[in-house]
């Protein structure tokens, strides 16, 4: 591609032109990044460990974490090198798809319209299945508690409609800006919720011989990693709305320190969960903790000591 700059000009830059009404900070864009990759995914990973073993898991997690992540990386600086060539301030991905091939070959410029039609496309429907599983997910668990302390035995569908109404005031909000004390809410409670589940995890753990170091089912494993680490829609509204977007990627850029707490978190849960349920492992560590019992300080108290 020519640079659109003339010699002796002051080179153009998108993050000097970008004008965002309720810029994020980095310490914002970091709770809101994890907020939105951790999620109910992370609770299938024991059986993800289970398709490729414990060691293979382990070497696969860092493996797609990084394939990820190094898309993303260079996905964002497609974006900004487009803008730069537009000489705006931002272009969104359909916009970076649409602009990349009508320069591109001439025998595949015709379809650049398509192609940015086709990226939003895929964007609505995954993010649309995304918001989907996870009110589906919650409705689940809150009936599950409510049938076993009440006995009252009410319609899944019920339980969706009262939590995707429930949502409505968060989805209405048009800024990422109002939804980061949320984010910090949402990230305690969630990794409160974990350390519950690891409660389990960590007593009566079986000698680790009795579970594979490797298995074969690759494709089941990236599935199911692929489901928990990828929302790209998400990723990339959290850095148009930075006020340092030049620190959204890098060695250390925001991005990079939440791929590693991620992977961190991740390679704990799989591997503790396989490790402690082994072959019984389910497709949600949270079916394998038994609901018949709630946890006591007293017994966490008993148990450590």
């Amino acid at each position: 591609m020519a640079d659109v700059n003339k010699p002796g000009e002051k080179k153009f830059h998108p993050y000097d032109a970008r004008d965002v009404e309720k810029p994020l900070s980095n310490c914002d864009a970091l709770f809101s990044l994890v907020k939105c990759v951790v999620g109910s995914g992370c609770l299938a990973l024991p059986l993800a460990f289970y398709r490729v073993g414990y060691i293979g898991g382990i070497l696969m997690t860092i493996f797609m974490t990084a394939v990820l992540i190094f898309g993303l990386q260079l996905l964002v600086r497609c974006m900004v090198e487009s803008s730069r060539q537009n000489m705006v301030g931002y272009m969104n991905f359909p916009e970076t798809m649409t602009y990349a091939i009508s320069v591109g070959p001439k025998f595949c410029q015709c379809l650049s319209k398509c192609a940015g039609h086709f990226v939003n496309g895929i964007l609505i429907f995954f993010h649309y299945g995304v918001c989907v599983v996870y009110i589906v997910f919650v409705s689940i668990n809150v009936k599950q508690v409510v049938d076993y302390n009440y006995h009252e035995r009410i319609n899944t569908r019920i339980y969706c409609f009262i939590v995707g109404t429930l949502s409505l005031p968060l989805f209405s909000l048009r800024h990422l800006k109002y939804l980061v004390p949320t984010n910090i809410l949402a990230t305690l409670l969630m990794y409160t919720g974990l350390a519950c589940i690891f409660y389990y995890l960590f007593t009566n753990l079986p000698p680790i011989d009795e579970i594979r170091q490797f298995n074969s089912q690759l494709s089941l494993f990236v599935g199911i990693i692929m489901f928990g680490t990828s929302s790209v829609g998400v990723m990339l509204a959290i850095e148009a709305k930075m006020a340092t977007p030049g620190s959204y990627v890098g060695w250390l850029g925001v991005l990079n320190r939440c791929a590693l707490f991620v992977a961190v978190t991740y390679i704990l849960i799989g591997f503790m969960g396989y490790w402690r349920y082994g072959d019984y492992v389910a497709a949600s560590i949270t079916l394998n903790i038994p609901i018949e019992e709630a946890i006591n300080k007293k017994t966490v108290i008993a148990e450590l000591i």
